[in-house]
């Protein structure tokens, strides 16, 4: 808390120091029209005779403009540039005794000639503002020798850039990056703004996305995506980017890897290789969505953890997903054209492996009325696992208002996981109720097939589209788990439970999904949409247990009661209808309704087969009011097919898990409302959100506790459970010449309101938590940054019954960045993170601390060869700990990791790839 107030006091005594110096006023109007003020227009600032810009402003909305901290005793140039109006240019000094000049009215007169205008080259001003274009000097913008586009973005005012890269102009969403007005890799934005040299830029335009416009005419303003485009000094026809790297460390840890990307033209190759054993991942995840062409060849699924460590249609790049320690490798290739008649081709394969051992300790605390039992478990788990993907895309535009997308994509996974588990219950004297070890492994092979076609349609009328989609998806899931355990259980005394069993399990998913969605214009302020989809599928699980015969050591002796099939078969259909009302420029209603079918046939190998016929209809309601939005959905689903499995999984002796084929489909009733608000003038943003759903019928887990403290759960209906989540943020950026700041401040909160039913007895439940979160960042010229977030968050649980305890507790987590360049060619980065809460469980650590360190050195032109020597978690916390309330339990779970390592890595980056060093990003991730 203390950083953030330090913070606060130097960006307040910063503004203090400001208000001494000199400041310029004046309105700009038209020369001839006395009464008609210049809005948008530049003042851009020069010192003297200096031909460096010093400042600029825009005059606001009334042609008032207010330039700031300039120092008494000097000459000041003033040139005002208007789109559509001659330049005006101005001398003013500023006396010690005079620091306010208001120089009144200034008056522009109108251009009278098409011609293009003479432009001093050391006079051009960073802003020009157009009928329809926002254009920024690329030169007023100063960037670092080995910057790209991206670092030259975040110095434009009203640009923002977030941690995955995603772009925000003046609050709105960036649709499409060109280079030179045409695409570049694709489309793909990260390509240009990460990989394009900031000093090959002459000039950033920005403007409005007309086909938004033109598919949807009632669109607010404030929601238009933009589109920019890169105005080279340069063409760029053909050449290569990307970035090699080695490195090794103590322990005899290593990591290597490289990433390219060749362009011609309108063709591009991506490819790329790592391997390391550093619990870490080879690139980042913006790495291989823009460098690997996944971006452009398609997402399917996505895993991303806290570490920085993510998966993308299941294949792991580096790093655990679960914690732990790892040892990944990989490599493919991806690529990408365009042919003659404008045809986009795209294919690519991927091959993931990861060798992960994790040591994981928790601890449960659970009340049963007058009985607590305290659950202390060990888990150590080696798993192994490869991966492939194959996948394409085809996008052709058949005529200029229709395009059709087609989607190709296979991946193949194999696993093998060896774990052992340790289990000891222990009663409200300490005393041990029971103990056990249960060996397992486990082997599994998934291959995933899936195909997407789209076509879209525009008509020449505004607003008028039709999209039809098709979607074949194949699954097959092998799993064979092999498991040896022993129980004991001490109070109650009774005898020793021993089990060695194999658990073949196959599962099969078949889905065919057709959507329509059309939106018909029938007058100027009514729109009719309809979308309707249908699915076919055939779902099957296959379930046969064995138990070890003692004659021949083989697997072949059945258990009937734990072997089951279970096949479910049938359609879906959902069907909405709506209605947009344009009342006013800035209001819409758009009532309407949904009606949902599901007839499903369920049949068993063991037991009798159902019929699910279900029906439901229900309203839906969308209000748009500038930028508020506010939206009621409702939904239906029928159970996951697992949980219709009436046969016991028992692999763990100790939490066993029923299935229930009499569920029933739940019924959703689903509310949004966002608010999101951009001041271009006040570089302000703020958003609100307030989303949640009431559902009946919804799958909860009744549990049964027995002695020794093992526990069974069955999924069961239960109506009333109710989930709202809010959050809200508010930031403040200040962009000048050579220092940025910016401040931010938000809320999150959730409210859970639910059922537990342990041993029959049922009592509703609810779960509060949430809290308060502060930032800021200073940029000093990049040569200084400074980062800090904080954030407070408590949780607490409360029981209609007695029969539960209530649960809180709170925590606290700081993280503070800090990056200095300097001398010259070093960069000095640091990073520490402190976490703190209040809940103890078995007398662990309630204040974890990881601290992170790194030097590098910078070589050659353009910064091309880096040496980092990286020092990560200094203090050797060597763990990360998770606490957490679910039902009527406090779980602290602790998950072992790397510890203190340093690493040395030479890169060598080819045409600026990665952009200035420094930060979270090019960071080792703890």
């Amino acid at each position: 808390m203390k950083k953030i107030l330090l913070l606060l006091l130097f960006v307040s005594s910063y503004g203090l120091s400001n208000a001494q110096k000199g400041v310029i006023t004046g309105v700009l109007l038209d020369s001839t029209n006395k009464k008609t003020t210049i809005n948008f227009a530049t003042i851009s600032v020069f010192k003297g005779t200096d031909t460096v810009l010093h400042t600029y402003k825009l005059s606001d909305d009334k042609g008032v403009f207010k330039l700031t901290n300039l120092e008494a005793n000097n000459k000041y140039r003033l040139v005002i540039n208007a789109w559509m109006y001659n330049v005006v240019r101005k001398e003013v000094f500023i006396e010690p005794t005079q620091l306010n000049v208001n120089l009144g009215n200034i008056y522009l007169s109108e251009k009278t000639n098409n011609l293009n205008e003479v432009v001093i080259q050391s006079e051009r001003p960073p802003i020009i503002v157009r009928k329809d274009t926002i254009e920024f000097n690329a030169e007023s913008f100063k960037t670092l020798p080995s910057a790209v586009v991206e670092d030259l973005l975040k110095k434009l005012p009203g640009v923002t850039i977030d941690g995955d890269g995603g772009i925000l102009v003046n609050g709105k969403s960036v649709s499409k990056i060109l280079v030179d007005g045409k695409e570049f890799f694709g489309g793909d934005q990260q390509i240009a703004t990460k990989n394009l040299p900031a000093n090959i830029i002459d000039k950033v335009q920005l403007s409005d996305d007309p086909e938004a416009k033109r598919r949807d005419p009632d669109i607010v303003a404030g929601n238009i995506p933009q589109i920019i485009n890169l105005k080279l000094k340069k063409a760029i026809k053909s050449g290569a980017f990307g970035k090699l790297y080695a490195g090794a460390g103590p322990r005899e840890l290593f990591e290597t890897g490289g990433i390219m990307n060749f362009f011609r033209d309108t063709t591009q190759v991506s490819v790329l290789g790592y391997g390391n054993n550093a619990n870490k991942p080879g690139f980042s995840i913006s790495d291989v969505m823009r460098i690997g062409g996944f971006q452009r060849s398609g997402v399917n699924s996505t895993s991303i953890n806290s570490d920085g460590s993510f998966s993308l249609n299941g294949i792991s790049f580096g790093g655990s997903m679960n914690g732990g320690i790892q040892q990944s490798a990989g490599g493919g290739a991806n690529f990408n054209t365009i042919t003659k008649k404008g045809v986009k081709i795209n294919g690519k394969y991927f091959l993931g492996y990861g060798d992960n051992f994790t040591d994981q300790q928790t601890d449960v605390d659970q009340t049963l009325a007058d009985r607590r039992l305290f659950t202390s478990s060990s888990s150590q788990q080696t798993t192994r696992n490869y991966s492939h993907n194959f996948g394409g895309r085809i996008e052709a535009k058949l005529d200029s208002l229709t395009k059709l997308t087609i989607e190709p994509n296979i991946s193949i996974g194999i696993s093998n996981n060896f774990g052992l588990l340790k289990t000891s219950t222990f009663n409200n004297q300490l005393f041990l109720e029971s103990d056990g070890d249960n060996n397992s492994k486990v082997k599994g092979n998934t291959t995933d097939i899936n195909l997407s076609t789209s076509l879209w349609k525009d008509f020449k009328k505004n607003g008028r589209s039709l999209n039809l989609t098709f979607n074949l998806s194949k699954r097959e899931n092998l799993t064979d788990t092999y498991n040896i355990n022993e129980s004991n259980f001490f109070i109650p005394a009774k005898p020793s439970e021993y089990l060695d069993q194999w658990r073949d399990n196959n599962i099969s998913n078949l889905n065919l999904n057709i959507n329509g969605n059309y939106s018909e214009p029938i007058s100027k302020v009514f729109t009719l949409s309809i979308a309707s989809s249908a699915n076919f599928l055939d779902n099957e699980n296959a379930l046969a247990t064995f138990v070890k015969n003692p004659n021949n050591q083989a697997y072949d002796i059945p258990v009937p009661s734990l072997s089951e099939t279970v096949n479910q078969s049938g359609f879906k259909t959902n069907n909405r209808l709506s209605l947009r009302w344009k009342v006013t420029k800035d209001l819409n209603i758009q009532p309407g309704f949904v009606f949902n079918t599901i007839d499903l046939k369920n049949e068993f190998t063991n037991k009798n087969g159902f019929d699910q016929h279900f029906n439901f209809f229900a309203p839906q309601l969308t209000i748009k009011y500038k930028s508020l939005n506010f939206s009621y959905s409702p939904s239906f689903r029928e159970a996951d097919v697992r949980y219709l499995q009436p046969v016991a999984n028992n692999t763990n002796p100790f939490f066993i898990q029923n299935g229930n084929p009499s569920l029933r489909p739940s019924k959703t009733h689903q509310v949004n409302m966002n608010l999101y608000k951009y001041d271009t003038q006040k570089t302000l943003s703020y958003n609100l959100y307030l989303g949640g759903s009431v559902q009946n019928d919804g799958v909860i887990m009744s549990r049964t506790v027995s002695d020794g403290g093992v526990q069974t759960t069955t999924p069961v209906n239960q109506n009333g459970i109710w989930q709202f989540h809010s959050n809200g943020n508010i930031s403040k950026d200040f962009k000048v010449t050579k220092r940025q700041f910016n401040l931010s401040a938000g809320y999150w909160g959730n409210y859970n309101q639910s059922y537990v039913i342990v041993n029959d007895v049922r009592s509703e439940s609810i779960i509060v938590n949430g809290g308060p979160r502060l930032g800021g960042r200073i940029n000093l010229n990049d040569k200084f940054e400074l980062g800090e977030t904080y954030s407070f968050g408590f949780y607490s649980s409360s029981y209609e019954s007695n029969f539960f305890r209530n649960l809180d507790y709170y925590n606290h987590n700081s993280d503070t960045e800090l990056i200095l360049r300097f001398p010259k060619k070093v960069v000095w980065e640091t990073n520490y993170r402190l976490q703190y809460n209040t809940q103890t469980l078995n007398g662990q650590n309630n204040t974890l601390n990881y601290w992170n360190v790194a030097v590098t050195f910078l070589f050659l032109k353009n910064d091309r060869l880096q040496l980092k020597c990286s020092f990560n978690d200094i203090l050797n916390t060597n763990n990360r700990r998770y606490v957490y309330i679910t039902e009527n339990t406090a779980r602290d779970l602790r998950i072992n990791n790397i510890g203190r390592h340093g690493l040395f890595t030479l890169t060598y980056n080819i045409q600026n790839f990665g952009g200035k060093v420094g930060g979270k990003d090019t960071m080792f991730r703890f």
